[in-house]
């Protein structure tokens, strides 16, 4: 499955819980869209399946990749609904309104053709005057 990882992601500061089979962490996510997240804070071994617990809401996910305190994950199912997309959707229109208003294209004055010349009728190509 190709994920265009620019597309849609939002930088927020959400504290979560993640747990695995055999532990618990506290952590942030810092960069969410709707089919993944960075987490910092802690990092799992990658390609380990774990679950994000945020306001009653489970988001199961996998690790794919890991440094020493933060970490990119892909959500099992993207974020459609609950309380971590209404987050992102926030965080989505509060860039929005921060981010300036595009730049106007320059208006450019129309082409001037040459005109047309007047002359006997030329057939055929190049020089061939068929």
């Amino acid at each position: 499955m190709h994920i265009n990882r620019q597309s849609g992601r939002a930088i927020v500061n959400i504290p979560v819980t993640l747990t695995t089979v055999l532990d618990s962490f506290d952590a942030q996510i810092v960069d969410l869209s709707e089919q993944g997240a960075q987490i910092s804070g802690c990092a799992i071994e990658p390609g380990t399946r774990f679950h994000i617990e945020y306001l009653g809401q489970t988001i199961y996910a996998q690790c794919r990749w890991g440094e020493v305190d933060r970490m990119g994950v892909q959500f099992s199912f993207p974020l459609t609904e609950g309380p971590l997309y209404d987050e992102l959707r926030i965080a989505r229109a509060a860039q929005r309104q921060s981010e300036p208003a595009p730049a106007e294209p320059p208006v450019r004055a129309p082409l001037a053709r040459a005109p047309l010349m007047a002359g006997p009728a030329v057939r055929g190509f190049g020089r061939r005057g068929i």
